[in-house]
């Protein structure tokens, strides 16, 4: 527990946790920020998916305007598709061949642009992601930061299996959509800040409709929602301090990014919000 005489929680104590979201990373950016703007700095970020995508760009160095370029970037965006879809496409819907639709390589070779040989050991950044083998959820603290990125944000049957040195990926937002479990135990940490994003409603896709998608969606949240319930409880039983702040913002849309300032501002505000209550 902190050792303030008023026992209030200690900004350099905080862990900041970046929940997975479809092109969540706007809003995460623009959190993050707003954090910054208000003087706090995190001791460590822990992402899954778009999470670990927007915390890889903060933890590479960007700030502000800098990390307000490289999330909204529109070549960040199209890197995550590519050609080979049209010859992939007829295997993902038999079932005969390739794990994805795309393959993630372009958003890789944009991230080195990014990152260079960076190593996640050298980062105060965690990186959930899904070991295939195993079938399990695994924290990343070491490893190709880029390449780790997009194994983070490689969502099943939208993107290929990711290749890790000799482990093999998909996306950390499987079963850590919020990943803290790690930093429960963590001594350097009293206070776990969680950033969710949610969209608005009818702003999306039709979710009344009953297709295969929105069930297999509904299927994935009731299960991530079960789990944040347990470890939220096991946060609490622990001692820390668990602060939960959601960040609403219209659906950003797959084909433009029309939408994207205005996430990034929300995500911008709902960070300065957050920071007070630390």
């Amino acid at each position: 527990m902190p050792d303030h005489p008023d026992d209030s929680p200690n900004p350099g104590r905080t862990a900041v946790v970046l929940g997975s979201s479809l092109l969540g990373v706007y809003a995460h950016a623009g959190f993050l920020n707003g954090l910054a703007e208000a003087g706090v700095t995190p001791h460590r970020i822990a992402g899954a998916s778009a999470g670990a995508l927007a915390g890889a760009l903060h933890a590479s160095g960007l700030r502000g305007p800098d990390l307000r370029r490289e999330a909204l970037c529109h070549h960040l965006r199209l890197s995550f598709a590519d050609l080979g879809v049209l010859w992939r496409l007829p295997g993902v819907l038999t079932s005969f061949w390739s794990s994805g639709l795309f393959t993630g390589k372009r958003t890789i070779a944009h991230l080195r642009k990014l990152f260079g040989d960076l190593d996640l050991a050298d980062l105060p950044l965690d990186i959930a992601v899904t070991d295939t083998a195993s079938s399990s959820c695994e924290i990343r603290r070491s490893g190709p930061l880029a390449e780790l990125v997009m194994a983070s944000c490689a969502v099943p049957a939208l993107f290929t299996i990711q290749d890790v040195g000799d482990r093999r990926y998909l996306d950390g937002g499987i079963a850590a959509e919020l990943p803290f479990e790690h930093l429960i135990d963590d001594p350097d940490i009293d206070t776990i800040l969680i950033h969710r994003i949610r969209h608005e409603e009818g702003s999306g896709p039709n979710v009344n409709w009953e297709t295969v998608a929105n069930v297999i969606g509904i299927a994935h949240h009731t299960a991530c929602n079960e789990l944040h319930r347990l470890r939220a409880d096991l946060c609490r039983v622990r001692g820390k301090r668990l602060v939960e702040h959601e960040t609403t913002t219209p659906f950003p849309g797959i084909f433009t990014n029309r939408l994207a300032p205005r996430c990034y501002e929300r995500g911008l505000e709902s960070g300065k919000s957050a920071a007070t209550r630390l």
